[in-house]
């Protein structure tokens, strides 16, 4: 996938695509099908599929990074991206001169005289411009005026005609309910980063862990997981914690994993960790001999809950 930072100095080949334009963060099924209609359309018409999106996400812009949830960091979005088979990615810097364009500059600027879009594909709720000014109406009028295809796509919804959307996303990966999670994204969610040092607590009761340094803007509910890591191409399966220990009364929230059946010295190297399901909340124990009494268990459970693992629905198992 071709990756583009910016709006302006288009390659000839990038132009002319089939776009959609949105932040796609998580990328759950509502946008995989969004996602399939530019495909759909591009292959028909022999043209590049191409996506337009923002960094930082517009809500941290005006939001600040604190009040906001990124569901996915720009590089796992890049990977799911690529996976989708998308062709090009166009990263705009969401700034304040892009924040100011009205509706009408922003498609002339952007959509029509650089990029040179060939089709737009939008969600039916899409907004855009100044204050968010502009809606579909607006951009299918804007694309007809220059003969450019053009497809809004309406919001989809699971069986029991639950709208798809990034906030329920959200709102499941801090109430810790993966497995909902994983319906409404149609994949394992995982998160990425580099094995840090801790303060081996885990070591010294026997059950070592990474810990993982990833985005700060991470809501995930306080508890254990049932997980696979990813390490150097190859998988294994761990028991995630989340949290501030509170047992050890330490502050600040970590993520760290104890990998079965694995020693090695892996720090500082990139792991992936894919969340399968949940398996308590945190809770603080009178000592340390009760909180490893629990962790024999939360790894039995694990181990359990990890036999429902179903490698067609992970997007990283290439085992």
């Amino acid at each position: 996938m071709h990756i583009i930072n910016g709006y302006t100095n288009i390659p000839d080949m990038c132009k002319k695509s089939v776009i959609a334009i949105g932040n796609f963060d998580g990328i759950h099924l509502g946008h995989k099908h969004l996602l399939n209609k530019v495909l759909e359309i591009a292959n028909a018409e022999d043209k590049k599929s191409g996506i337009i999106t923002f960094d930082p996400h517009p809500k941290a812009y005006f939001g600040g990074l604190k009040n906001f949830h990124q569901v996915t960091t720009d590089a796992i979005k890049i990977e799911i991206l690529e996976k989708l088979n998308i062709d090009v990615l166009f990263e705009l810097n969401f700034d304040k001169s892009l924040s100011k364009m009205s509706p009408e500059e922003f498609f002339l600027e952007v959509i029509y005289k650089n990029l040179e879009a060939h089709h737009v594909i939008v969600g039916e709720d899409f907004r855009f411009g100044y204050e968010r000014s502009g809606d579909v109406q607006k951009l299918e009028k804007l694309c007809n005026s220059k003969n450019i295809g053009f497809n809004s796509i309406q919001k989809q919804k699971d069986i029991n005609s639950v709208i798809y959307s990034s906030s329920l996303v959200r709102s499941n990966i801090t109430n810790g309910n993966i497995r909902n999670l994983t319906k409404l994204l149609g994949h394992y969610w995982y998160v990425n980063g580099h094995v840090k040092h801790g303060k081996k607590k885990g070591t010294e009761m026997g059950f070592p862990t990474i810990n993982i340094e990833f985005q700060d803007s991470l809501k995930l509910a306080h508890g254990i997981y049932a997980t696979n890591v990813y390490l150097e191409g190859k998988k294994y399966h761990g028991a995630s914690y989340y949290g501030a220990r509170p047992t050890f009364n330490d502050h600040g929230d970590i993520l760290e994993t104890y990998i079965f059946d694995f020693d090695g010295d892996i720090y500082n190297l990139e792991v992936k960790i894919e969340f399968i399901d949940f398996i308590r909340e945190d809770q603080k124990f009178k000592n340390e001999e009760e909180l490893k009494k629990q962790m024999e268990i939360d790894c039995c459970n694990v181990r359990d809950k990890l036999q429902y693992y179903d490698k067609n629905t992970s997007l990283i198992d290439n085992s």
